[in-house]
């Protein structure tokens, strides 16, 4: 089963990896790691920008094939799914580097504007707002939201930023890959942003810049 998202905001570090155990051999890192269940052991290769993990028994080497059926839970192939995810939240913790986007965009932010997010949602701790300096309104919303709310078929969530652009702008802005029509705001005058580590970061400091002109009136 391909792990779709684990390297959205890390990268694979190829010296951790080797000292935690992978091994490298036809331009793939691959790692073995026995489950609780005897006679179980998963495999997990690293290729191409793209984490796999599958499930294998003792002692042919049969590939266990339930594990790879999409929303299959609850009994011995859930418990089977559970190790399965924490060997990849290892991996990410002890053989990645974690590349937060967010994080840089705020300190730019900080930095050329003084800007200081806001938090007004309480409970949703990772949506942020920041506000432009003399009007105190919003010129960017920073928000952690599922793939499939961009139209994206991939599972998990990514950190996304609004962004106010002229109408005219948005067509050539939006490529469905990184750049898409607003989530949860006015499409004619709003973007989402996907934060994900391979975001042309200076091409969003430009809209980011952009967003605070336009709100200021000064564009």
């Amino acid at each position: 089963m391909r792990y779709e998202t684990v390297f959205d905001r890390y990268t694979f570090d190829k010296d951790k990896a080797t000292a935690y155990g992978f091994t490298f051999a036809d331009d793939r890192y691959t790692l073995r790691k026995p489950l609780r269940e005897d006679g179980f052991y998963a495999v997990v290769t690293v290729e191409n920008g793209m984490l796999e993990l599958n499930v294998f028994e003792e002692p042919d080497g049969i590939q266990y094939l339930p594990f790879n059926v999409r929303g299959m839970e609850g009994g011995f192939v859930g418990a089977i799914r559970e190790q399965a995810d924490e060997i990849v939240a290892d991996i990410q913790r002890k053989c990645c580097v974690m590349t937060d986007v967010k994080a840089i965009l705020l300190e730019y932010l900080h930095d050329k504007y003084g800007t200081v997010p806001n938090a007004p949602w309480g409970a949703l701790e990772e949506y942020h707002t920041v506000n432009t300096d003399k009007k105190g309104k919003w010129y960017g919303l920073f928000m952690l939201i599922p793939y499939r709310y961009l139209g994206l078929d991939v599972d998990g969530k990514i950190h996304v930023l609004n962004l106010k652009v002229k109408p005219e702008d948005i067509p050539k802005i939006i490529d469905n890959r990184h750049f898409f029509p607003s989530y949860h705001m006015n499409k004619k005058y709003w973007i989402s942003i996907l934060l994900d580590k391979d975001v042309d970061i200076d091409r969003v400091k430009e809209l980011l810049d952009d967003s605070y002109d336009i709100v200021e009136g000064r564009k």
